[in-house]
Parts: C-alpha cells; structure tokens; sequence
C-alpha cells in the first residue's frame, strides 16, 4: 500500500460553480506554497532505517567527545605510557585544540549557510 501526502486545490470549474453571490470560500491550505511541489510517494514495504541513523551520530558524537576530553583534559594528568600515539597526544599543545574550536566555525558556518538559503527562497 502506498501513502501519497496529497495537497489538493480547488480547481477553475468548482470556482466557476460557487459563483460570485456564494459565501463559501475554498480551504485555505497551511503549508507554504513551495512546499506544494513536493508530492512523494512513500512504500509502507520499505524499511525505515532512520533510528540506525540516530544510533551512528549518537555513537559518532560520543566517541568524539570521548576522544576530544582525553586530548583537552585527561592527557595532561597521565604518565607516559610509551605509546607513540597517545604520549604525542600528551605533548601537544596546538593540535588538541584543532577540533573543539573547529566545532563553532562550523556551526556558524551551518547556520549561515541555511539563513541564506531560506532568505533566497522566501524572496
């Protein structure tokens, strides 16, 4: 079975048909009118995988977070443990700090890029 999100209008016969004396007035509709355009089609059959999506950017912000909090915090409080990888973490100073201010820049960078986009379509 298929579920259509149907946006109807009235057509130019039934305006035709109510007349000028009528008082009935079409429905309005309360969805933008660029959103009218985008009728999808979506199978009940298909899976929706959008919770596994969920489940990856939360793994994902975790591990990263995890991993930023050792390199800003945690590193600075540990022996030397004679791994290459995790003593150069340790020792050092500018590239800890690469990711958490990378983080802001790029949400501005987000933000700005959609306000531009809805100033484009909504003018």
């Amino acid at each position: 079975m298929m579920r259509r999100r149907r946006l109807s209008t009235t057509s130019n016969s039934s305006k035709q048909r109510l007349g000028s004396t009528s008082k009935l007035r079409p429905k309005a509709h309360h969805t933008p009118h660029h959103t009218h355009r985008f009728t999808t089609l979506i199978s009940d059959e298909e899976p929706d995988a959008t919770y596994l999506w969920g489940y990856l950017l939360f793994l994902s912000t975790m591990i990263g977070f995890t991993a930023s909090m050792y390199a800003l915090v945690a590193s600075n409080y540990m022996p030397m443990t004679g791994n290459k990888i995790l003593d150069w973490i340790k020792q050092d100073s500018h590239y800890c700090m690469l990711v958490p201010v990378t983080i802001p820049v790029t949400v501005l960078a987000v933000l700005f890029n959609w306000l531009g986009m809805k100033l484009f379509r909504h003018n």
